[in-house]
């Protein structure tokens, strides 16, 4: 099978994956079942959901691409030296998950031979299922979507990641610099959500200063595919590291952010 076609069926095996990941999820919060809450960190959970999803997850990746490896934010990563890598965040937002927030999603991504090559994200409250593969475009429920081709600083919206442990006084002047540029800011408390949402022409830019490869391997397909630009971290190897990604007419500024961390 020739890497279009493993990417082609890699694509609607992660489609109908984070569809049903997002179903599990949902059934816990209507069900009301007991979520398991536990704390990794300052205001970084983990529940017994997170874990639920990723092991459905990562078992049917398994037993499709048994040749794959996958890394997961609740189990790690199962086997090194694979050309083909799974990054996947069963749910990223899950503070607001908890609290039940509308803003959290099922991200699955893949790179081939380091490059990130596949991207979904679904987010279940809103049944809207965003998906890229490298060369074929990005879609939200199968309609192609593109980033906002008219932004410009004095105009922008840009989403903000901040991670517990960073200085509160430099993630401060980022939305600083925003103010000053005559820009909007928003912190949605998910990368790969704030990602899909650059892709979609929702945010015109999306700034971290740190996160994790599974928060937002799949994110940057989205943006690419969608005609944007990024700048990450994942083509070096790194499990994390800054990330910045917009429409062309404010990737400058949403640099700008990522030099201020």
């Amino acid at each position: 099978m020739s890497d279009r076609q493993t990417l082609a069926l890699m694509r609607i095996v992660a489609e109908a994956l984070a569809r049903a990941g997002g179903r599990l999820a949902l059934a816990h919060l209507a069900e009301h079942r007991d979520l398991a809450i536990e704390a990794k960190g300052p205001q970084d959970f983990v529940t017994a959901v997170d874990k639920a999803v990723e092991t459905l997850i990562r078992g049917r990746l398994k037993e499709i691409f048994p040749d794959h490896a996958v890394l997961g934010e609740e189990f790690g990563l199962d086997r090194e030296g694979a050309r083909i890598v799974w990054g996947l965040d069963p749910i990223d937002g899950t503070a607001n998950f908890l609290r039940d927030r509308p803003v959290w999603c099922v991200s699955i991504g893949a790179t081939i031979d380091g490059k990130p090559a596949l991207g979904v994200i679904y987010e279940p409250v809103r049944d809207e299922l965003y998906s890229a593969a490298a060369g074929q475009g990005a879609t939200r429920n199968g309609t192609p979507i593109a980033v906002n081709a008219k932004a410009k600083p004095d105009s922008a919206v840009i989403g903000v990641g901040y991670s517990p442990g960073r200085k509160v006084p430099e993630h401060v002047e980022q939305i600083g610099h925003i103010l000053t540029h005559g820009a909007e800011y928003r912190r949605l408390g998910s990368s790969a959500m704030s990602l899909a949402y650059v892709a979609d022409g929702r945010f015109d830019g999306y700034a971290a200063a740190h996160t994790n490869a599974w928060d937002v391997m799949a994110g940057l397909v989205l943006v690419q595919e969608a005609g944007g630009v990024t700048d990450d971290f994942i083509a070096s190897g790194a499990q994390s590291g800054p990330v910045t990604a917009a429409a062309p007419g404010v990737a400058d500024l949403a640099r700008q952010l990522r030099a201020l961390a």
